[in-house]
C-alpha cells in the first residue's frame, strides 16, 4: 500500500522537477537558447552575454535561478543572459563544443570575435551572486560609439564611404552613458554610433535641438540633411525600437524587430 508520506514525497519530487524544467519561462529576463539558434542570436549583438549551461536535474542549477535572474534584470539594456539545457539531446553537441563538464557552467561572450565572426567567450569564475555577475557583465560592455568634437560631426555624418545609417548622442557629459553604450553594442555593425560632448549652440541650432541630452539619427548615409530626433524616454526598449525603425532599412528593420522579440 502506498503511504501518505510516500505520496507526499512523490509530489515534492514532481513539483521540484517541474520547477527546474520550467526555469526561465516566457516572463523571465533569462532567455533559453538551443543549438538551432545559439550562434545566430549571439552573433547579432556585441553586448556581453552570460550563458548558463545547465541540466534540469542539477540542484545547483536550480538554486542559482534567483540570483541569475536578478543579475539579468539589473543589466537589461547593457548585457544579455541566456540558458542552455545540456540534458536535451539536441544540445549535446553544443555543450560539448564549449567543453561543458559540470553544471552549471557559466560562460560570458565578449565583443571580441574570431576570424569567422563568432564571438569569443571566457569562463566566469567570480561569485555567483547577482551583484558580482552584473558587475562583471558591465565591465565587459564595449565602447563602440566614436567620440567626436562638434567640428568633426559634419564629416562623420557626411561620410560617403560607409553605407550604414548613423546615430549621434549629443550630451553635456564627458562620456557616453551605459545606456548609449548598450544600444550601440546591440546594433553593432548595423549602425554607426558617435557621441559629442558639450556641443556648441551653433550645432544645436542647426539640428533644431533645444536641450541635452539629445539623440539624432541619420537614416540615409548619402543624405546627411535627412535626420530625426528621438523624443522618447531615456530607456533601453523605446530607444532600441527607435533605432531599429528609424535608422535601419525596411529589410533590416524587420530583422531587428524579429531579433528584439526573440531576445
Amino acid at each position: 500500500m502506498v503511504t501518505t508520506r510516500f505520496l507526499a514525497l512523490l509530489t515534492f519530487i514532481a513539483l521540484g522537477a517541474q520547477s527546474v524544467l520550467g526555469m526561465y519561462d516566457k516572463g523571465s529576463p533569462v532567455k533559453k537558447l538551443h543549438s538551432g539558434n545559439f550562434d545566430r542570436v549571439l552573433d547579432k549583438t556585441s553586448q556581453p552575454a552570460f550563458v548558463k549551461f545547465l541540466a534540469p536535474w542539477c540542484g545547483h542549477c536550480k538554486s542559482l535561478v534567483p540570483e541569475y535572474e536578478k543579475a539579468a534584470r539589473r543589466t537589461q539594456g547593457v548585457s544579455k543572459f541566456y540558458a542552455v539545457d545540456c540534458d536535451d539531446e539536441k544540445n549535446r553537441g553544443l555543450c560539448a563544443r564549449f567543453n561543458v563538464q559540470g553544471y552549471p557552467t557559466l560562460k560570458v561572450f565578449t565583443d571580441k570575435r574570431t576570424k569567422r565572426g563568432k564571438r569569443r567567450s571566457v569562463d566566469y569564475q567570480g561569485q555567483r551572486t547577482a551583484g558580482a555577475m552584473a558587475k562583471f557583465a558591465r565591465s565587459l560592455l564595449p565602447s563602440l560609439s566614436k567620440k567626436l568634437s562638434a567640428a568633426e560631426l559634419d564629416a562623420f555624418v557626411a561620410d560617403g564611404d560607409s553605407q550604414l545609417p548613423k546615430a549621434v548622442l549629443l550630451t553635456d557629459l564627458r562620456k557616453a552613458s551605459d545606456l548609449w553604450r548598450g544600444v550601440s553594442a546591440q546594433f553593432d555593425r548595423r549602425v554607426q554610433f558617435a557621441h559629442v560632448s558639450s556641443p556648441g549652440k551653433d550645432t544645436l541650432d542647426t539640428l533644431g535641438v533645444s536641450k541635452l541630452p539629445a539623440i539624432v539619427v541619420f537614416p540615409e548615409p548619402r543624405q546627411p540633411g535627412t535626420y530625426e530626433i528621438y523624443t522618447g524616454e531615456a530607456k533601453y526598449d523605446p530607444l532600441a525600437k527607435f533605432i531599429a525603425s528609424t535608422a535601419l532599412s525596411k529589410k533590416a528593420e524587420a530583422h531587428a524587430s524579429k531579433a528584439h522579440d526573440e531576445l
